[in-house]
This record gives C-alpha cells, structure tokens and sequence, in this order.
C-alpha cells in the first residue's frame, strides 16, 4: 500500500481529517509558535486533496519531521493531548517507512 494511502487511513481511523484539523486549529489557538500548526493542517489535509510522492518528501524533509516531533513532544509536556500523540507516532510511522529507501539515480548509457 502506498504510504499515502496508510496514512489517510491511520488519520481516518483516528477520527477523520476534519477531527484532526479542528484539534490542529484548537491548539494553534493555545500556541505561541502558530507556524508548526499552520503547517501540520495544510500537509495532513493535503494528503487528502492531492496525490504526490509522500515516499520522496519523507525523506527530503526528513529533518523538518523530526523537529515537528520534538515541537510536539515540548508542546505536549504539560497537557498529554492523545491527538498530539498520535501526531508524533503518524510522524514516525512515516518516517520508519521510508528508512533505508533511497532514491534510484538514472544513469544514461552512452
């Protein structure tokens, strides 16, 4: 299954894209640093509004991913949100997916 497709459904079993973005929302709300949810709400609805290569961006902005999971790991300190911690575990899931995958270079024959 295409990674796409696994994480619309791990967010669709979690409640939905809409659950989701309105607790993104609810939380940019509360949160001093707005960037990190206006992001989180435009990539997660993306997924559900256009197909593109999840595999490849995943390991691009790999480090981008990374720093949003300890963003929401200090931003969930003090309030143990079960939406921020599935945030954290679709982030991982992802990234674990696209471990050790790389991208075949094409090579031209002369």
């Amino acid at each position: 299954m295409k990674l796409q497709k696994e994480l619309t459904r791990r967010i669709d079993d979690f409640g939905g894209i809409e659950k989701l973005t309105l607790e993104l929302r609810r939380y940019r709300t509360i949160s001093s640093e707005k960037k990190w949810f206006d992001n989180m709400i435009i990539y997660f609805n993306s997924l559900y509004t256009r197909v593109f290569d999840i595999e490849a961006t995943a390991r691009e902005y790999r480090q981008a991913s990374l720093d949003t999971i300890t963003f929401l790991q200090r931003f969930n300190q003090s309030r143990n949100e079960d939406t921020i911690v599935f945030l954290i575990d679709l982030i991982r899931y992802k990234l674990e997916r696209v471990r050790g995958v790389r991208n075949i270079s094409q090579t031209t024959m002369d």
